[in-house]
């Protein structure tokens, strides 16, 4: 695939002309790795102080043009006022970032971005490969709290890739709390997206090789998990409780959903949706839904909005003659109070095939269309 060209010249050296490990942060790495320590750099911590400035010096100080630049930026324990977007931006003549954001933990590291400018994010990496957030927390940016490829585009050349997020918490943000657009590789570990006015997790372009694990998506006013434009791929012990969707879904291409769980959601607990106008951008292997499977996945009490309004389990509307084909192996469902419907498979204007085998619904299938429905 042409997106991975460049992987070739990502150096496998951490270093450079970097701040050594403050005493602060010496207890929280080892002798042989060089930390950049925000403090060291005029940051406080406290609260009160603007950080901003201290913060992006620091994080100059990583972003030399060579191929030796990056290294840890650490936040030690404290609040952080930000009042402007922390932007990484890549080396550009091998895209790689090198850089790892770190803090103390989501509930001692917390980065506040409430004083930012209108519709700014609060961590934004652009284009390129090995790069990580661990350990801190980002509250009430007024755009995306995390935004992974600031600058691609659906359908555009350029890609983040070989990137860890882990054990990050995203709160109360104006727009979604993590955003990828065009990514690979990537891993997206024990983080919770909560209270943020647009969608929890963000998948939107073209994806390979992604990873979650262990990751929530609550009380979202948009969707837990909006994914768009997927392929190899899984996902495995996450849950989307009280958001408007749990999952909504798109073009999706052997996808593998491992004891993930939708509680409470106002609509259905996973959407998926086959259209023309969802496949712009994409390369054709990946448009429709093909070889999507559900194994131990559950639901609860989702259908909030009303009775019987949406599937408690999993909806599938297929159109434009786009099929859907997914399988599912020991799921589980329980309607909300006053509803009665499991599943809801509308094929009026596409196929939908559906593979089921050791499953328990207390509720009912409505189908429409050209439904296929295989059990063992």
């Amino acid at each position: 695939m042409e997106r991975r060209k460049f992987l070739g010249a990502v150096p496998l050296v951490i270093g450079g002309s970097l701040a050594m490990v403050s005493s602060e942060s010496s207890a929280q790495t080892q002798a042989s790795t060089i930390w950049t320590n925000v403090k060291d750099f005029g940051a406080t911590g406290n609260g009160v102080t603007d950080d901003t400035a201290a913060i992006q010096a620091a994080i100059s100080s990583l972003q030399q043009n060579n191929d030796y630049r990056g290294g840890v930026l650490y936040f030690p324990a404290g609040q952080y006022i930000c009042s402007a977007t922390l932007a990484f931006t890549s080396y550009a003549t091998g895209d790689v970032h090198n850089i790892i954001v770190r803090g103390d933990g989501p509930q001692c590291t917390y980065l506040d971005f409430t004083a930012a400018s209108s519709g700014s994010a609060g961590l934004t990496f652009n284009f390129g490969a090995q790069f990580g957030v661990e350990d801190i927390m980002i509250n009430g940016a007024p755009g995306d709290g995390v935004l992974v490829g600031a600058g691609n585009t659906v359908g555009g050349s350029t890609y983040c890739s070989l990137f860890t997020i882990r054990n990050v918490r995203v709160q109360n943000c104006g727009n979604n709390g993590f955003a990828f657009i065009n990514a690979y590789m990537g891993t997206v570990e024990e983080c919770w997206s909560t209270g943020n006015n647009g969608i929890g997790f963000l998948f939107n372009g073209y994806h390979t090789s992604i990873k979650a694990s262990r990751c929530w998506a609550s009380n979202n006013t948009g969707i837990g998990w909006s994914l768009n434009g997927m392929t190899y791929s899984s996902f495995i012990s996450c849950g989307a409780d009280n958001n408007l969707w749990g999952y909504a879904m798109t073009n999706m291409v052997g996808i593998a959903f491992v004891s993930c769980g939708a509680e409470s959601n106002k609509n259905d607990g996973w959407l998926m949706e086959t259209s023309t106008s969802s496949t712009t951008g994409l390369p054709s292997e990946v448009v429709d839904i093909h070889g999507m499977t559900f194994t131990s996945c559950s639901s609860y009490f989702n259908s909030q909005a009303g009775e019987n309004a949406y599937a408690s389990h999993i909806a599938a509307l297929a159109t434009n003659n786009r099929p859907i084909e997914f399988k599912m192996s020991g799921n589980t469902s329980f309607c909300n109070t006053g509803s009665s419907v499991s599943m809801v498979l509308n094929a009026t204007s596409g196929p939908i095939t559906v593979y089921d085998e050791l499953s328990y619904f207390n509720g009912s299938w409505v189908t429409s269309g050209t439904v296929t429905h295989k059990t063992f």
